[in-house]
């Protein structure tokens, strides 16, 4: 039995699999931990909705190794968890010198993650790639994304409507840019 990647909710996940490819994506979801550990940086595709509104299915991040230490809450962090890579917004760091962990939370989620350790935090998401334009990550969501985070967190319904009208929109601008 072979495993795959299926990337969903902001992550690269990774799962057993009967297909021939399964090693293969394996392989990749393994390759960009290490390519962001060993090179620095990382750029990857979202297709997950955990990060709504502040990145959508189609935006690329681009993340850069980052210590720790140099995290701050409202930062958008990659780390690795499970053979998953995971892309969400810290809500709080630990005050422990001797083994600090941050407390991340998809925008779009109730829950919290459970702590991210040092070991597991491979960077911060420095830019979002979005239709053409490069975007800092906002450290605060202002109040109309909050509220459209908060609906999306318990609706899944109301998140699957938005990331439609969000491709439409994104479609209709690629079509009137010659």
């Amino acid at each position: 039995m072979g495993r795959s990647c299926i990337v969903t909710s902001s992550t690269l996940r990774i799962t057993d699999s009967e297909s021939s490819e399964g090693a293969s994506h394996a392989a990749k979801c393994e390759l960009a931990a290490e390519v962001v550990r060993s090179f620095g940086t990382l750029r990857f595709r979202v297709t997950g909705c955990s990060m709504l509104p502040s990145v959508w299915p189609g935006d690329v991040l681009l993340a850069h190794r980052q210590d720790i230490a140099k995290v701050s809450a409202g930062d958008i962090v990659l780390f690795t968890r499970e053979g998953r890579l995971i892309a969400h917004r810290v809500v709080s760091t630990t005050g422990d010198p001797e083994n600090p962990c941050l407390i991340t939370r998809g925008d779009a989620q109730l829950a919290l993650d459970s702590p991210v350790t040092a070991a597991e935090l491979l960077g911060k998401v420095v830019f979002i790639l979005r239709a053409g334009k490069q975007l800092e990550p906002r450290t605060r969501l202002r109040f109309p994304a909050r509220l459209t985070a908060d609906l999306v967190s318990r609706s899944g319904r109301l998140a699957r409507v938005l990331v439609r009208l969000h491709a439409l929109w994104q479609n209709l601008g690629e079509v009137k840019t010659p």
